[in-house]
């Protein structure tokens, strides 16, 4: 039987967190916030901090990878 997957809420701050990297990460790429890159990179924020990575640093260093890897 698959382990059931753990997601947390967002809280108002930790969608201020989530808001600021990825405008801060689309703006410095040029990245359309339409886009599909700029939808996944959303989802994978999310994702990251509902598992746990709720710092600002962690979710930056996750954009630049995302990135740079696309």
């Amino acid at each position: 039987m698959p382990t059931p997957l753990i997601r947390n809420p967002v809280n108002p701050e930790q969608l201020t967190l989530l808001q600021e990297v990825f405008d801060t990460t689309c703006s410095e790429h040029e990245i359309e916030k339409d886009s599909p890159d700029a939808e996944a990179l959303a989802l994978i924020l999310v994702n990251s901090l509902q598992k746990g990575s709720s710092e600002k640093d962690q979710l930056e260093a996750l954009a630049e990878a995302l990135v740079q890897s696309r």
